[in-house]
């Protein structure tokens, strides 16, 4: 039975819900399971007929209005809410102009508070409930504005909720104080804004940001040094509007470096698969999901920098390709050269694949690239394979140089001899031997070992002459 909302008294309406009331079961939910960015919803536009004077002043719509201490408040981002002022207040999403779900949602509340006055739940104005109808049952959560934590009123457990695991009793407080925070971004329009001092706090959170943005490579930050800048100036100018709705603020996860692990992770197994190759890869997928955190910027870097790998390797393997087309008339080998094409022509494709698959997910934020590396990551062999598959580009390029060089010299060997395609050889390798010697690492610090032992016999030298 539908009864007309402008006409029923608040206590109506609790008699109403509370003998219409379903025997649904009351679920406990955090603020991540809102499902504000779940909805969806189509309308039917048509044609309407408009009667003369619809809208003049003695024949405006007669307005639709809520129960006493209830109201109505929309978020910056478009979604409306309602708030009950009470203790505790409560809040909900559900569309309270429809008297049926009005009638519901006073029937849950009053359940709920009947709930907590049996099990002596303490309650003050700093505590606000969250409710969610979802059929016949009601979800729900509070927050204690006071303590900045989410509670419930039963006992209930973390892998109950969806909520990642915690070693300690300061870590579940610090993801209590995150799903706070969260539930101030879904709701922040009603309950009087922050106050000067979680501003003034922020500020300094940014700051110190920038200054480790700027001096660490491994910053635990998720920002940037550029939008840590630009959340130092929107939050100075908002100094004067602190009591409005549209300021958040975020949580952050205690470590020290972003690339040191806190939680414990089995040695992976089979490490064979891991060739050469591709340890470059893994060492950079590893890096970027640390304890299985994703940061904006270095998922950005990384699949910027392999996007860069790919191209440059398909370039090279294209070049590679047509190089044999000087070579089909001279070439004696032909097993080397279609073995060579061959290389060049998957190591093209491999290459052309990966940019076409991942080139979208370049511009993924942190949630969407945890989501998915969470799904690619193997529980025995963790991303040797896909280590091994971004790999394979450059490997397969640099194979068929290998091989294309060897159809050279096999070729300078029958017209020019074979002492002079072995000297060539041999000077081949030496001149490659010695640019990965004098590129790495050991051949720096033996230069620098060798220069410091030469200025320590010239320091003693003259020394003795003195």
């Amino acid at each position: 039975m539908a009864i007309p909302t402008s006409k029923l008294a608040l206590s109506e309406l609790i008699s109403v819900a509370t003998e219409s009331k379903s025997e649904g079961n009351l679920l406990p939910i955090t603020s991540n399971d809102t499902g504000r960015y779940d909805k969806t919803g189509l309308a039917e536009l048509d044609s309407m007929q408009i009667s003369p004077g619809l809208f003049s002043r003695s024949r405006l719509p007669e307005p639709t209005y809520l129960p006493l201490r209830w109201s109505a408040h929309i978020h910056p981002e478009g979604q409306l809410y309602f708030c009950r002022d009470g203790s505790p207040r409560v809040v909900t999403e559900a569309y309270l102009y429809r008297p049926e779900t009005l009638c519901k949602v006073t029937g849950w509340i009053k359940k709920i508070e009947d709930i907590v006055a049996d099990k002596s739940f303490p309650l003050s104005d700093q505590v606000e409930l969250f409710i969610k109808i979802e059929g016949e049952d009601c979800a729900y959560y509070f927050v204690d504005h006071a303590t900045r934590a989410q509670t419930w009123i039963e006992e209930t457990g973390t892998y109950d909720l969806g909520l990642p695991p915690v070693v300690s009793l300061s870590q579940l407080n610090i993801l209590c104080e995150e799903l706070y925070w969260t539930h101030i971004e879904h709701f922040p329009m009603h309950f009087g804004g922050l106050s000067g001092e979680t501003l003034d706090s922020l500020v300094c959170v940014f700051t110190h940001a920038i200054c480790d943005q700027m001096t660490s490579r491994v910053s635990t930050f998720p920002y940037s040094k550029q939008e840590c800048e630009a959340f130092v100036s929107l939050l100075k100018n908002s100094r004067d509007h602190v009591a409005d709705g549209n300021i958040t603020c975020i949580v952050e996860y205690s470590r020290l470096s972003r690339d040191q692990a806190i939680l414990y992770d089995p040695e992976t197994k089979h490490q064979w698969v891991s060739t050469v190759a591709s340890r470059l890869y893994l060492a950079q997928l590893d890096d970027v999901f640390v304890d299985h955190l994703v940061y904006t910027e270095q998922w950005k870097a990384m699949v910027t920098g392999c996007l860069r790998d790919w191209r440059g390797a398909s370039y090279g393997a294209f070049f590679g390709l047509m190089l044999h087309l000087f070579l089909l008339g001279l070439t004696s080998c032909p097993t080397l050269a279609v073995a060579s094409a061959s290389l060049f022509g998957a190591s093209l494709l491999g290459s052309t694949i990966l940019i076409h698959r991942y080139e979208p997910l370049q511009e993924f934020c942190a949630t969407q690239a945890m989501v998915y590396l969470e799904t690619i990551q193997s529980p025995t062999f963790k991303f040797q394979f896909v280590a091994l598959m971004f790999a394979l580009p450059r490997a397969l390029q640099l194979w068929g140089m290998l091989v294309l060089f060897a159809n050279c010299i096999f070729m300078l060997a029958i017209y020019f001899g074979t002492g002079f395609a072995a000297g060539i050889s041999v000077i081949a390798f030496l001149a490659i031997l010695a640019f990965q010697w004098t590129t790495s690492e050991r051949f720096n610090l033996s230069l620098a070992g060798l220069q410091a032992k030469f200025s320590r016999s010239q320091d003693a030298c003259y020394t003795s002459e003195v």
